[in-house]
């Protein structure tokens, strides 16, 4: 399956995990179960590995919770460094990193080279962090972006895991890039002139998600042809 996906150009960029980070699982047990996908990352040619950062708001942790989280998180960092593979933790709400202070205090204090982020533009905007700016203060951590859209704030708890990842979950308040709240246009007028080597992974819960694709692409192609560096202002320092 791998050679035929890709004789067709087709590669996977990164693979997720849903590790418990900061459980009560024995360490012994975490290893094993860690071990097992980082040799599953390999196995998929990726080098990339991507993990919450726990199941807790940062709000809600104190000094030892921070403590457990980055020693573990550096653990893991280590494992996996050795074969070759990056740990990389997603911005995301109920984790450590849930916000642009919180997620450069979990890197800092993990303090691993082989640590990295994938940059979720819309959990960063549910924040309240300015996305561009966070995007520049990330960025030399930053080896995915995810890209997604909500028709308003109000409706940010479509993405929440026991709905989205439930086939009868709502999907209401999921739109496309260009028709949502938050302003995707600067995000990408800033990655088309600022080139990151990160892949862009658009996020689609919804459904048709063929035309919905075909149709993304075609925003963001127009987007990129009718851009010329020298007209654009971009905001967000």
């Amino acid at each position: 399956m791998l050679d035929e996906m890709f004789s067709y150009g087709l590669d996977i960029s990164m693979l997720s995990d849903y590790i418990p980070l900061m459980g009560n699982l024995p360490m012994d047990v975490l290893l094993k179960e860690w071990q097992d996908t980082v040799q599953a990352a390999k196995a998929f040619h990726t080098n990339k590995l991507r993990i919450f950062a726990g199941s807790l708001s940062s709000q809600s942790l104190d000094e030892k919770d921070w403590e457990l989280c980055t020693e573990r998180l550096k653990f893991l960092c280590t494992v996996a460094e050795r074969e070759g593979v990056y740990t990389v933790v997603e911005t995301h709400p109920g984790t450590a990193a849930d916000g642009l202070d919180s997620t450069l205090q979990l890197l800092r204090q993990t303090s691993h080279p082989a640590l990295k982020l994938n940059l979720d533009f819309l959990h960063m905007w549910e924040s309240g962090a300015d996305p561009l700016a966070a995007y520049e203060r990330l960025k030399p951590w930053m080896v995915n972006i995810h890209l997604k859209n909500v028709e308003a704030r109000q409706w940010l708890e479509v993405f929440s895991p026991d709905n989205i990842y439930s086939p009868s979950g709502s999907r209401r308040g999921i739109v496309a890039l260009a028709d949502g709240e938050m302003d995707c246009q600067a995000i990408m007028k800033r990655l088309i002139l600022d080139p990151t080597q990160a892949p862009v992974a658009l996020e689609w819960f919804g459904a048709n998600p063929f035309q919905i694709l075909k149709s993304e692409l075609g925003w963001l192609k127009g987007l990129e042809s009718g851009l010329k560096p020298e007209k654009v202002e971009v905001t967000g320092t």
